[in-house]
């Protein structure tokens, strides 16, 4: 009997390990900054400024929508409730109610972490070197994360791990249209009403919709190492708008679709430039 208990216990622990073998490798991504999660004095932070100096784990998915993070680095899982600000931390040996998140999925790819522990969702930000703590009662900007794909970063989704520009899995989201490039040339900024009205959301596989309050666009692009590219040009409805604005706004939208050529990310804020580097469009997340 000892000996038979023995063996479960062993091919127990062989099928936990082959589990986590199996798991998917990722990074973690704060939206409201765009930096990376990296361990900074200890403890995790949103501090990285591209995907190849971030942390990488295993994702360990549990029961409904919880999951463990296993940190490559040590081998051992994150931990929130690190000291009296609830901090988080690779570390634990052991996944229980510290080191078990629940996974909301938000609008645009986005997620919130709440520690099942405390009920806290987990925010980025926290203090001068933008740790993370499982505090907040709500899941707004610094709450908000992306978990990226470590295959994805092999595969160009998202070039912050080569060059340093981003990719597809790193931008994609839902934004406000805030600056286009007029006709001569020069970047405008949109007015508030019209901003207000304005948006720009982007899928992981380059499927664009875009709009600032009357006609629709839709386009498809692709973007690796910062560099873009437009697939068969940009569609929109033919409704006539009210307002020179609004039309002029529309024609800078699809000029920036269909002749963009870069795409920078500084913070929550996306540049579209053209060949020569001239700014076509600002978007903000």
């Amino acid at each position: 009997m000892k000996t038979l208990i023995r063996s479960l216990v062993a091919f127990g622990m062989l099928l936990g390990a082959q589990a986590v073998a199996k798991a998917e490798q990722i990074v973690l991504q704060s939206v409201h900054s765009g930096k990376y999660v990296t361990v900074v004095n200890g403890r995790l932070a949103a501090s990285a400024p591209n995907a190849r100096r971030a942390s990488m784990f295993d994702t360990v998915r549990l029961d409904g929508n919880r999951m463990a993070f296993r940190d490559l680095r040590t081998g051992t899982y994150l931990r929130a409730g690190v000291g009296k600000g609830a901090f988080l931390a690779p570390g634990s040996p052991h996944i229980r109610g510290w080191e078990t998140f629940e996974v909301a999925r938000l609008r645009g790819g986005a997620v919130a972490l709440r520690s099942v522990q405390n009920g806290k969702y987990v925010r980025a930000g926290v203090g001068s070197r933008s740790h993370l703590a499982a505090v907040s009662p709500h899941a707004r900007g610094w709450e908000t994360f992306r978990i990226v794909s470590i295959r994805d970063l092999i595969n160009g989704g998202n070039g912050n791990a080569g060059s340093g520009g981003p990719g597809l899995g790193d931008i994609a989201g839902t934004y406000r249209i805030t600056h286009v490039a007029a006709e001569n040339g020069f970047l405008v900024q949109l007015g508030r009403d019209l901003a207000r009205q304005s948006s720009l959301s982007l899928s992981r596989g380059g499927d664009v919709r875009a709009s600032v309050g009357c006609n629709g666009m839709s386009a498809k692009i692709r973007v690796r190492n910062g560099r873009m590219s437009t697939e068969g040009g940009v569609i929109g409805t033919k409704m006539f708008c009210p307002g020179q604005g609004v039309m002029a706004a529309e024609r800078g939208v699809g000029r920036a679709l269909t002749e963009s050529r870069s795409v920078v990310r500084d913070g929550r804020t996306l540049i579209f430039k053209a060949a020569d580097g001239a700014e076509l469009m600002r978007l903000r997340g």
